[in-house]
C-alpha cells in the first residue's frame, strides 16, 4: 500500500514560511492581505486585542479548496481619494465590482480589470457578518490612478502589489505600479473565444 502524504493546507496559512515577504495588494490607500496566522497575531497585539479586533477561528482551521485565501483589508492609508474610509479595516473582502476574488492573484486581475471602468467597488463584510453587514468602498478609479503614486511615496511602499500576486499574464517588470498595469493590460490585444 502506497500513499503520498502531503501537508494540510488551510484557508489562514499558519505560518508565511521562513524569511518571506508579505503578500499585499494596495489600490487607491486599501490595503489587502491574505488572511494568515502571523498577520493575525501581529495586529491582535499591536493593535490592541480590547480595541474590538475579531475573532477569526470561524475561518482559520478550515481546509483551503484548491488556491482559494481569504482576503482581508488590513487597513485604508489616509488620503484625499479614500475619504470617509479611513477607520476601516480587518474586513473580509466578498466582491471587487460584482467578481469574487479566489485568491491575492485573481484580486490582481480583478483591478486589472477595472482598468477603464469609472469606479472601483470593493464590498467587504465583518467576520461572521456577510448576510447582515456588508460595506462598500466605493472609488473613483482616475483618482486612485492620479493618487497611486502620492500614497506609496508617503508610506514608503515600493510597489503596489507584491511580486507573489501578479498573475502570469503581467509582465512583473511593468507592474511595479497600478497604472503601468492597467497600461500593460489594456495594451493587450484582445482575443477571440
Amino acid at each position: 500500500l502506497k500513499h503520498k502524504l502531503v501537508p494540510l493546507r488551510y484557508l489562514c496559512a499558519v505560518h508565511d514560511s521562513y524569511d518571506a515577504h508579505p503578500s499585499y495588494v494596495v489600490c487607491g490607500g486599501c490595503v489587502f492581505v491574505p488572511l494568515s496566522w502571523p498577520w493575525i497575531s501581529a495586529h491582535k497585539h499591536s493593535d490592541g486585542w480590547e480595541g474590538g479586533f475579531p475573532s477569526y477561528n470561524s475561518v482559520s482551521s478550515l481546509p483551503a479548496e484548491g488556491e482559494k485565501q481569504v482576503i482581508v483589508l488590513s487597513k485604508v492609508l489616509a488620503d484625499e481619494v479614500n475619504i470617509g474610509y479611513h477607520l476601516k479595516k480587518w474586513l473580509i473582502l466578498c466582491r471587487v465590482n460584482g467578481e469574487v476574488p479566489a485568491n491575492m492573484r485573481e484580486l490582481v486581475r480583478l483591478i486589472s480589470k477595472a482598468g477603464s471602468k469609472k469606479h472601483l467597488e470593493f464590498r467587504l463584510h465583518p467576520i461572521n457578518e456577510e448576510d447582515f453587514n456588508e460595506q462598500a468602498i466605493c472609488l473613483d478609479m482616475e483618482e486612485c490612478k492620479q493618487a497611486e503614486d502620492r500614497i506609496l511615496k508617503q508610506h514608503m511602499i515600493a510597489s503596489w502589489c507584491s511580486d507573489d500576486v501578479i498573475p502570469a499574464e503581467i509582465d512583473v517588470t511593468s507592474a511595479k505600479t497600478m497604472v503601468s498595469t492597467l497600461k500593460c493590460t489594456s495594451d493587450k490585444p484582445k482575443t477571440a473565444a
